[in-house]
């Protein structure tokens, strides 16, 4: 179970459960953001259940999200960024000073770390990249297509993920609207691109898809 957690690849289950020991465990509701006892500190923490949204807002108040915890996920608190749960989840939690002391006892744990802190900031440049210079179809379809490569599963219908957004969340992460994220996906059905049933999708297109991105 605990080997769900991309920093602990590698590692024997005594080894990670003897770290987790020193992480401390707290639940959220879908809405709330995640916050710990002296806020004043950094802190690491891991999504054991749920998801959760990373998000920054604008000096005019809108909001730009830059990335979805999935389980298995690690964060860092340390940024000025929003951590909001979308689904009841389950943090495990350490200040950054003991995460330190568990590197300094665990060096390869470092080499994981910093696969971890490059995608982050992969992700958060990608974001920035894509609301810079991409207009709403290409941000949509570039957002389908990087979920589809990293959780599809091939079928005979083609690439199936579930996605777990609804179209507000959409609109949030390619910062658009919930009525023009609707609208696109409805074309990107109507062109054989995709097939949507609630949070679940299949691309049933590949190539059209990329073309879009």
């Amino acid at each position: 179970m605990f080997k769900q957690f991309k920093i602990f690849q590698g590692m024997s289950e005594s080894e990670i459960t003897q770290i987790l020991d020193c992480f401390s465990s707290s639940c959220f509701a879908k809405k709330e953001q995640i916050s710990f006892e002296n806020s004043y500190q950094d802190y690491i923490y891991l999504v054991k259940s749920g998801r959760v949204k990373i998000s920054y807002l604008s000096p005019e108040g809108k909001e730009i999200i830059v990335t979805i915890l999935d389980p298995g996920d690690m964060y860092s608190l340390h940024s000025e960024a929003n951590a909001t749960v979308l689904e009841p989840a389950e943090i495990l939690y350490i200040s950054s000073e003991g995460f330190r002391k568990i590197l300094m006892k665990t060096p390869e744990l470092s080499v994981s770390l910093f696969k971890i802190l490059g995608i982050i900031l992969k992700n958060t440049n990608d974001a920035l990249l894509n609301l810079a210079f991409k207009e709403v179809n290409s941000r949509l379809a570039s957002l389908l297509l990087k979920t589809a490569r990293e959780k599809g599963v091939r079928t005979e219908k083609g690439i199936e993920f579930y996605l777990g957004l609804t179209h507000e969340e959409i609109a949030g992460i390619i910062s658009s609207s919930r009525q023009t994220v609707t609208t696109i996906l409805k074309r990107f059905e109507a062109i054989g691109i995709i097939s949507v049933n609630k949070k679940n999708y299949v691309v049933k297109n590949i190539d059209k898809l990329i073309g879009m991105s």
